[in-house]
């Protein structure tokens, strides 16, 4: 995929320059790099955020929990030297300076954590960016979910509280004064989702995370989140407590929800 897309930047008259990651490249930082070179900013990576005009990113991990055994504090430490890359993107791409596309490949790993086969796993992924053979015009589907998403904003944008509550959440926050951003596969492939901040101090309640997630390539399992007044004050998890604590616990915005979202795309089950 890196070479097609290599490829296709140039027939466009583009300059593509290309950063690759060793397979084992994070395990072998944590392994042997100090702290201080665990904070130190990535050269390279703030050069793209600063300088270039588009960043394209594509995720194709062989082993997804390949960091379970490393450190959360060290993670910790590698996330506070990536502020200046993760906060120089999220301004150029507010002033459309940047633009930014994430996507992710098939893996035998990312196969295996979902119980599929390889080919199982290929099918549902191209099925979610619905660029599968069932689909002969993947772009017109795109711009006919932009255009159903539209609609939803437009129902619920401009209102004031809402309240979730479900056997897994009973959540109430507040969207006053909140624009929702339209979501339909520029910028994240799969994709389908409208979503915006809430207001800071307004998230009450509780919720419970039933499926697992893995960040950082840490797994994460049976999570259960408390707030008040916008803020975390309970933690649980069944598996990876932890590292959920300390990525919580490394700047005073984690404790806050940055977040809430809607997904449209019935292709992610």
């Amino acid at each position: 995929m890196v070479s097609e897309i290599y490829v296709l930047v140039l027939l466009r008259g583009g300059y593509p320059q290309v950063l690759l990651n060793l397979p084992e490249q994070e395990k072998l930082l944590f392994k042997y790099a100090k702290d201080d070179q665990l904070t130190n900013t990535p050269a390279f990576q703030k050069l793209v955020t600063e300088q270039f005009e588009v960043y394209i990113r594509v995720r194709a991990e062989i082993d997804p929990r390949a960091l379970s055994g490393i450190s959360p504090q060290k993670q910790s430490l590698r996330q506070k030297g990536m502020v200046p890359v993760r906060n120089m993107m999220l301004q150029r791409s507010a002033t459309d300076s940047l633009y930014g596309v994430l996507t992710q490949i098939p893996t035998e790993g990312f196969a295996q954590e979902a119980g599929m086969s390889m080919e199982e796993s290929a099918d549902f992924v191209f099925s979610a960016c619905h660029a599968d053979e069932n689909n002969r015009d993947p772009v017109a589907h795109w711009e006919n979910i932009r255009k159903q998403q539209i609609r939803m904003i437009e129902s619920i944008q401009g209102h004031d509280k809402l309240k979730l509550l479900e056997p897994n959440v009973d959540l109430t926050l507040s969207i006053k004064g909140r624009k929702f951003n339209n979501s339909f596969g520029r910028h994240n492939m799969p994709d389908g989702e409208i979503y915006t901040g809430p207001v800071e101090e307004s998230v009450n309640g509780w919720v419970k995370f039933t499926y697992p997630a893995i960040y950082q390539r840490q797994v994460v399992e049976g999570v259960e989140l408390t707030f008040e007044n916008g803020r975390v004050i309970d933690v649980k998890a069944a598996v990876g407590e932890i590292f959920l604590l300390t990525m919580i616990d490394s700047d005073e915005g984690s404790h806050y929800l940055g977040e809430f979202a809607i997904g449209t795309n019935y292709e992610i089950n």
